[in-house]
């Protein structure tokens, strides 16, 4: 058997040396011509590295293809993994075509990584494993057959071959790897067999060209990205048998089922996070066997209109249809507990919207910016209304807090310009910072004696507020909470109250008067800046007092303005 080695790496030696004397009259500018590298006898693993080294040696003269189809297999049965990955030059490659011998039984790990100029390459029907990797990259291949002996196709296996435009998996496969085919950017057709269960995590992600896939009733598993960008991906069948789609398993699928329906079958349990983000279909049904709907799952599907959602969805994930401009209605069913984080924001269409008993939280952002919403049932069930969850809301006017409420969170209403009135339950004990803010059709809103704290500009540019109690039991007036209210004309400061913060009624251009109790033993900074209309302010401590907590202090005035002490009088805003 040696001797038979000797005599292959001898014959192959001598090819080589031949092909590299008739390149020495050659100059690189000149075409080059085509020369084969024949591989006879039995290889062995040495025939591997002299290929590599004498392809080193013939320095890209020629349009290379290497031809073992004569050869041998033996004991060595698999190409090394990395053979050729790597090796020529990419912007002047030129192995061109590889005929492998019958016997191969694998295709080792990017075996020919990054050989951009081969353009064909024969499988044969003894090999039955693709590695990872394996023709990653080489841009040229534009087609290929895999045998039905192939049972495992690795990952990355054809990640990145641009050119390759069509493709057949067989029946022998049950798995394609992670990553297979993606950025296969010609790729505009592929048929899967029967016998696959898995399409791996961006098997076929950013195959810009690929425009009707049919997945085979055996796949029980769409993986994470496994079509993501597939940006004319215009029709898919989900089959029955299909239990998970993974985490952005569509996304940016944007042409899919363009302004039309898409099914989702009722084998579906779980539909991940961003699995349909930005795609184009306008209606959809969630089947009765989904229990949650993973965070963006519906995420920016512009022309979404119509949605139904089953009974047994008990869960809808931050941002689910968020920026889903057409979504026009929606009824979210009695078994749903849990609403996430932004999950309806930017629903621009969005005008009613019915909360179930199950639900006890409405979350961060959860109708945020939605312009049409104008009416909206809050169950006693919710204890929570979470940070701008209803800003931006334009076409709210109005909305009812039930008693299960103890906090108004901060910007909870912000923006919410066609509120006019809100009723705040004894339940509410603390308002946060800017909860109504820019509420510009508010006229009139009771506080009621349970809060204790109203936060920084919880009501500032509420221009069309005349009149306002503070409750008793709150001990500051924050900065800005009044801020901008320019018809506010009456102020009531309980005598709870010991602390006005800067900017707290700044530019209230209506307030003309205002009764600033003893319990205030400090105000800070600016409170009445740009109140023009402030003449007169009733303090019911003494002047001694007065000049006592705010002595050389003017409080943003700039007019004459006369405070009515118990015991006197005294003048500010004179600077």
């Amino acid at each position: 058997m040696s001797g038979m080695k000797k005599i292959v790496s001898k014959a192959l030696t001598a090819i080589i040396m031949a092909c590299m004397l008739i390149l020495a009259g050659c100059s690189e500018e000149e075409t080059m011509e085509p020369y084969t590298i024949k591989v006879t006898g039995i290889i062995t693993e040495e025939t591997f590295s002299t290929i590599r080294q004498k392809v080193d040696d013939l320095e890209n003269h020629y349009q290379l293809t290497i031809d073992m189809s004569e050869a041998i297999v033996d004991k060595v049965t698999a190409i090394p993994d990395y053979w050729l990955s790597g090796f020529f030059d990419e912007e002047v490659n030129n192995l061109l075509r590889i005929n492998l011998p019958v016997g191969i039984t694998a295709i080792g790990r990017e075996a020919f990584c990054g050989c951009t100029g081969l353009k064909s390459i024969n499988i044969p029907d003894s090999v039955i494993e693709i590695g990872a990797g394996a023709f990653r990259s080489c841009t040229s291949l534009s087609e290929i057959t895999i045998p039905d002996s192939v049972t495992e196709i690795g990952d990355s296996a054809f990640e990145s071959c641009t050119s390759l435009s069509e493709i057949t998996i067989p029946d022998s496969v049950t798995e394609i790897g992670d990553s297979a085919f993606e950025s296969c950017t010609s790729l505009s057709k592929i048929t899967i067999a029967d016998s696959v269960t898995k399409i791996g995590a961006g098997a076929f992600k950013l195959c810009s060209s690929l425009s009707e896939i049919t997945i085979a009733d055996s796949v029980t598993e769409i993986g994470e990205s496994a079509f993501y960008g597939c940006e004319n991906l215009l029709q898919i069948t989900i089959p029955d048998s299909v239990t998970k789609i993974g985490d952005s398993a569509f996304y940016a699928c944007c042409c899919l089922f363009w302004h039309s329906k898409m099914e989702i079958p009722n084998s579906v349990t779980s539909i991940g996070n961003s699995a349909f983000r930005s795609c184009g279909f306008s209606e959809i049904t969630i089947p009765n066997s989904v229990t949650e709907i993973g965070n963006s799952a519906f995420y920016n599907c512009a022309s979404l209109s119509k949605i139904t959602i089953a009974n047994s969805v008990t869960s809808i994930g931050d941002g689910a249809f968020h920026v889903c401009r057409s979504l026009s209605e929606i009824t979210i069913p009695d078994s749903v507990t849990s609403i996430g984080d932004g999950a309806f924001s930017g629903c621009t269409s969005l005008s009613e919207i019915t909360i179930p008993d199950s639900v006890t939280e409405i979350k961060l952002y959860t109708f945020y910016n939605c312009t049409s919403l104008s009416e909206i049932t809050i169950p006693d069930s919710v204890t929570s209304i979470g940070d701008g969850a209803f800003h931006g809301c334009t076409s709210l006017s109005e909305i009812t807090i039930p008693d299960s409420v103890p906090v108004i969170e901060s910007w909870t209403f912000s923006g919410c310009t066609a509120l006019k009135s809100i009723i705040i339950p004894d339940s509410v004990r603390s308002i946060g910072n800017g909860a109504f803010s820019g509420c510009t059709a508010l006229k009139s809103i009771i506080i009621p004696d349970s809060v204790k704290f109203i936060g920084a500009s919880a009501f500032s540019n509420c221009t069309s507020i005349s009149q306002i109690t503070i409750p008793y039991g709150d001990t500051e007036i924050g900065s800005w909470t009044f801020s901008g209210c320019t018809r506010l004309s009456e102020v009531t400061i309980p005598n709870s109250v010991t602390f006005i913060k800067h900017g707290a009624f700044e530019d209230c251009t209506s307030l003309s008067e205002i009764t600033i109790p003893d319990s205030v033993t400090r105000i800070d900074g600016l409170p009445f800046d740009g109140c023009k209309n402030l003449v007169t302010i009733k303090y019911t401590g003494t002047v001694e007092q007065y000049y006592s907590f705010f002595k050389n202090q003017n409080f943003g005035i700039r007019t004459p303005t006369k405070v009515f002490c118990s015991d006197g009088i005294t003048i500010i805003g004179l600077d």
